[in-house]
């Protein structure tokens, strides 16, 4: 099955889920508030979330005063998070997108660039590609925070279509590949970046890189 059907299922599999359950999360990651203040210590403005889903990250970096733009696939969870943070009475820019292509933004237009539990979702070829494009629209010495799990969920059935690629049977994500990383290859892959933090978070489950563009 080829990469470009794979990307489909993992659209779908998301809209899917935001159809049904609508908001799935509100509350940020639990070290949210040190992600922030990193950005103010490297003086980051305009911050990037790829991935964004139904807008907790973005939602939450705008109160925290950034200018914030968020990228998901799925329409419902676009028009969720838009719903949202006009509710709330606060502004972001809310971008329908694909990570399998050239991000639509320019080159170094963000100082910082947020990725929680997403990039991973793509076969390995795909997410090196993204991981180029953070590169290209990040500005040298910006920001970026990405984190990803570092094993399978113990029930998940799956079927490994490529070292490390495995895609569950069943389930909301069924027929979506999973990537899982090493975590001395979770740092690698970011060569364009002097490292900040490389660590494993969450009782062993999920890797954290955090980098600033050389």
């Amino acid at each position: 099955m080829g990469g470009a059907r794979r990307m489909f299922e993992a659209r779908h599999a998301w809209e899917q889920i935001y159809r049904q359950e609508g908001l799935t999360l509100d509350d940020p990651f639990l070290r949210f508030p040190e992600l922030v203040e990193e950005f103010r210590e490297h003086k980051c403005e305009r911050i990037l979330d790829l991935g964004c889903g139904s807008g907790r990250h973005v939602l939450a970096l705008a109160r925290n005063g950034f200018e914030v733009v968020g990228l998901d696939a799925a329409p419902t969870g676009i028009s969720l998070a838009k719903a949202w943070i006009a509710e709330q009475g606060d502004h972001a820019q809310l971008v329908l997108g694909d990570l399998s292509y050239p991000l639509p933004f320019r080159s170094e237009s963000f100082d910082g660039l947020m990725a929680t539990q997403v990039i991973h979702h793509a076969l390995q070829e795909h997410i090196r590609k993204t991981i180029a494009e953070i590169c290209r629209v990040l500005k040298r010495g910006g920001i970026a925070f990405i984190t990803a799990p570092a094993r399978p969920d113990a029930d998940m059935i799956f079927d490994e279509i490529a070292p490390n690629t495995l895609v569950p049977r069943s389930g909301a994500e069924a027929g979506v590949p999973h990537y899982y990383f090493t975590l001395e290859e979770f740092g690698a892959v970011f060569a364009g970046f002097d490292i900040l933090e490389l660590s494993v978070r969450g009782d062993n489950i999920v890797f954290a890189f955090m980098g600033r563009k050389r």
